[in-house]
């Protein structure tokens, strides 16, 4: 981020902070993203139509032509606790730590900021069996991105259900655990048994197989992630 950038950020306490991926200084999953943040609070209150319609605008008209923004990289939007804010974008950092424990306590973290702004920008879930198991309360508003795994999965006949317990999940209790991100779309735990890699197909009727069959794996959620992505570039 430049210098100038950084001084645009000296606001007051920062209450709100989005971070969501670009491609091609586009936003995917624009309307999902501006939906869920019409249903963050900040100081306990939503933000202004006027705030919503500003950001919005930003990212339409004047984000694909600024040649400064890194193509691929990130766009941060900051609230402060009078409700002011500024936008900046960076380059795209990958999680040096992909391992359930350290997917588990990014969604841990998440939930604290659930508690103060009402959604959580990262979502710890799980497939088992024909379910897509959410790691949220059943009544909690999501994030854009789960949102959209949410619909993508239930279009191919597997239902959310809910668990807020991060813990259960990260056990692998329920099948591979991966992270649903704003900023990191679907994020598979390296450490997982199931997790997505580059070994041939498997043999079929073998327990492998048998899971690639599944309506829903994590493989296609990511590969959809990403058509998204493409589509937008």
């Amino acid at each position: 981020m430049s210098e100038s950038a950084e001084q645009e950020f000296k606001l007051g306490e920062p209450a709100l902070v989005c971070r969501w991926r670009l491609a091609g200084r586009h936003v995917p999953l624009l309307n999902r993203h501006m939906r869920a943040l019409s249903q963050r609070r900040v100081a306990g209150a939503p933000l202004t139509t006027n705030m919503l319609g500003w950001v919005k605008q930003h990212i339409e008209c004047s984000l694909a032509e600024d040649t400064t923004v890194a193509a691929d990289g990130v766009l941060m939007l900051v609230v402060d606790v009078e409700g002011q804010a500024a936008m900046s974008s960076g380059m795209y950092e990958p999680l040096a730590d992909t391992s359930a424990a350290a997917l588990a306590a990014r969604a841990a973290e998440a939930r604290r900021e659930a508690k103060e702004t009402g959604i959580a920008p990262e979502v710890l879930c799980a497939l088992e069996g024909s379910s897509l198991v959410v790691g949220a309360p059943a009544n909690e508003r999501l994030c854009g991105t789960m949102t959209f795994v949410q619909q993508l999965a239930e279009t191919r006949g597997c239902v959310a259900r809910f668990e807020p317990d991060t813990q259960v999940l990260a056990s692998g209790e329920m099948g591979a655990p991966f992270l649903v991100s704003d900023e990191h779309g679907i994020v598979a735990a390296s450490d997982s048994v199931g997790a997505p890699t580059e070994t041939p197909a498997p043999e079929p009727g073998s327990a492998a197989s048998e899971a690639a069959e599944l309506p829903v794996s994590i493989a296609f959620l990511a590969q959809a992630f990403e058509t998204i992505r493409d589509k937008v570039r």
